[in-house]
């Protein structure tokens, strides 16, 4: 069935066309669905930056749509971004690369323990970007990254003292983190409108990694006309 199979918020069922003010699914069982959810604006008069941090991680970025369901106000989006590299080590690694930073080792002598701290430049971070997902693109990215990470992409290249090593010389100490690092998937919009306020927009968007279906049994009698329909 290529039709919509269920409806689900987190309160219950309702109707496809009435306005969530809970996060809503319309699942399909082809392993994607839409979701529709909330997004509070505090517009301004002129350009606005908008944020919304609740996305999945697997967000069709062609697929979104932010509008004010009310219609009261015009809003012009004038940039969409849709960020996937929440933090990670590896992540930071590769924001320093070029960079010297300090990585805390911890040598044990005696039954004791004392910490070192070693000073590493990243020459390479080993950060291969789409790593979890390339699957999702295609026997050809696929077989791409898989090349680009066993062919030693994936692998950390440290100088320490003039001299390159393959690991880490200990736990990495990174700087404070940019206004810019996200911690979960993101997507943020540069929004113009004149007429400021605030609003309870809705984002909608396409989904993979949902999936839903169904077994029915049909248990007819010996005797008689009526069936029992057991979902």
């Amino acid at each position: 069935m290529k039709s919509i199979l269920r409806y689900i918020t987190l309160t219950g069922l309702m109707a496809s066309n009435a306005f969530a003010a809970e996060p809503a699914l319309t699942i399909y069982n082809q392993n994607f669905a839409v979701v529709r959810d909330t997004v509070p604006l505090d517009l301004k008069s002129g350009v606005t930056e908008a944020r919304y941090a609740d996305a999945t991680a697997h967000v069709d970025p062609e697929s979104v749509i932010l509008r004010d369901p009310t219609g009261k106000h015009a809003m012009q989006i004038l940039e969409q971004n849709y960020r996937n590299d929440p933090i990670s080590q590896e992540l930071l690694l590769s924001l320093n690369e070029g960079k010297t930073i300090d990585f805390e080792k911890i040598n044990y002598a005696n039954g004791q323990s004392q910490e070192q701290i070693v000073r590493g430049k990243i020459i390479r971070s080993g950060y291969v970007p789409h790593y979890q997902a390339m699957s999702r693109y295609g026997q050809r990215y696929y077989q791409g990254q898989m090349a680009y990470a066993s062919g030693g992409a994936g692998q950390p290249i440290i100088e320490v003292d003039g001299k390159l090593r393959f690991t880490l010389p200990g736990e990495p100490l990174f700087p404070s983190l940019g206004d810019d690092t996200i911690l979960k998937p993101t997507l943020t919009w540069l929004l113009q409108t004149d007429k400021p306020g605030k609003i309870d927009a809705e984002v909608s968007y396409v989904t993979g990694g949902m999936n839903w279906h169904a077994d029915y049994n049909l248990v007819s009698p010996e005797k008689g006309g009526a069936l029992d329909l057991i979902g």
